[in-house]
């Protein structure tokens, strides 16, 4: 499996209240990086290939099964351009071995 691209997983924090009361939500902390081949996709593809209908428009493939990737997780990933793109993981399908991550930017 090609594995050129780089994601950084993120992990989100708990929100805490802060001495004077105030709420502070929890902030997105790097977990790891986690070599990978990210490629394009579609919600048509992902209906059509799994029968789930989200939004989406990336696939990513890693080489492992990964724990700490989960649906709702923040991935990060600097594309061809040198450009930081985020996403948020909608979609894990199942696979024996691999993982299919399923995201979309935010």
């Amino acid at each position: 499996m090609k594995q050129d691209d780089v994601i950084t997983l993120y992990k989100k924090t708990e929100g805490h209240q802060d001495s004077h009361g105030s709420w502070v939500p929890g902030t997105n902390e790097p977990l790891k990086d986690i070599y990978c081949d990210v490629q394009p996709y579609s919600q048509e593809l992902l209906l059509k290939q799994y029968g789930y209908n989200i939004e989406v428009n990336k696939r990513i493939f890693i080489d492992h099964i990964d724990d700490d990737i989960k649906i709702g997780t923040t991935l990060s990933c600097i594309n061809q351009q040198g450009v930081t793109e985020n996403y948020e993981v909608k979609a894990i399908p199942w696979n024996k071995g691999h993982m299919e991550v399923v995201c979309l930017g935010v």
